[in-house]
């Protein structure tokens, strides 16, 4: 049993879900969570579940504790310390996953924190790549029982709560997957992943952007480094690199028209980077979309089937077949 307890900044667990054990990381929400998880940043009301919400500026707040395993295995992820342990894998994922800042208290007394406390502005569609998976958990006892077992004990559902397990059955299947030596060797450790957290964060929309396009190019050289010299993958334009992630990853066939859309995409990019100035062929909605793309191409990656909530394909499709600028 572990000895050692931590304190976590702004976990906000699912509904109802007062405890989450991922990697043998204990996760529990502190005494107060109902009150804390109201003070953190909120950009709508919501009523009607756990906890009722107001929008507010919010922020930094100590919503769970995590117990310690005795024997930590190392971190998979290319962390600077390489002696870092997969706590950090962990937390990692549940900032990319909630869509908050989430750390662990290392420091004694009041220290200033540089983390950013504000709620995420990209990564949904990853998010909502979870699978729902829903279960009665009794008030009292902490029973679990599946909706088919209610169903056939017809027992009163006020005595239980209806809880997600799929958030933390998904984390843990992540962890997994990306702590195969099959999926590091595959993906050079997933340091683009460090690139896709920094990307979700609240920015201006360009920097979100060439960001994206970065972990893009990134996953195109991991791709091909085994057959194409570094000095070809440099030299090749943006444009074939971004067509080749979105035939392999996204089943879309490239033909002329939708080269010329991706070319022109490619040199907004380009203007971006050389000049610092916007272009009118490519509108922030198409930038947008490449973001929401970037989103699905993560949870392809980590294993989930892509959500598309915010109809990044049908936008796609919209985009490779219009007709090009001159």
């Amino acid at each position: 049993m572990s000895k050692i307890k931590k304190e976590i900044y702004n976990l906000e667990f699912p509904p109802y879900v007062s405890q989450l054990e991922i990697g043998g990381y204990i996760f529990k929400r502190i005494d107060n969570y109902n009150q804390l998880i109201t003070e953190l940043q909120h950009f709508v009301n919501i009523s009607g579940s756990e906890n009722p919400i107001q929008p507010n500026t919010g922020k930094h707040m100590i919503t769970a504790t995590v117990s310690i395993p005795e024997n930590e295995i190392k971190c998979c992820l290319p962390w600077t310390d390489p002696n870092s342990t997969q706590i950090l894998d962990v937390l990692f994922l549940l900032t990319i996953f909630t869509g908050r800042s989430v750390f662990v208290k290392e420091w004694e007394g009041d220290a200033p924190i540089i983390a950013d406390h504000r709620i995420h502005q990209w990564g949904g569609q990853l998010q909502c790549s979870i699978k729902y998976e829903g279960m009665w958990r009794h008030k009292d006892t902490g029973e679990i029982k599946t909706e088919q077992e209610m169903e056939k004990s017809k027992i009163p559902i006020f005595d239980y709560d209806h809880i997600d397990i799929g958030f933390e059955k998904s984390l843990n299947k992540i962890l997994t997957l990306i702590s195969n030596p099959e999926w590091q060797e595959k993906y050079s450790g997933g340091y683009f992943l460090f690139l896709f957290r920094d990307a979700t964060f609240r920015q201006i929309l360009e920097k979100s952007f060439l960001t994206c396009w970065t972990i893009w190019e990134q996953i195109f050289s991991i791709e091909n480094s085994k057959w194409l010299p570094d000095e070809e993958i440099f030299r090749l334009g943006g444009d074939r690199k971004i067509a080749y992630i979105l035939n392999k990853y996204f089943n879309k066939k490239i033909d002329k028209r939708a080269l010329a859309n991706i070319k022109q995409l490619a040199k907004s990019r380009n203007r971006l980077v050389h000049f610092g100035k916007k272009t009118n062929d490519v509108t922030n909605e198409e930038k947008e979309m490449f973001i929401r793309l970037t989103e699905q191409l993560i949870a392809l990656i980590l294993g989930l089937e892509p959500s598309n909530i915010f109809n990044s394909l049908e936008k796609l499709n919209s985009f490779l077949n219009k007709q090009p600028h001159c």
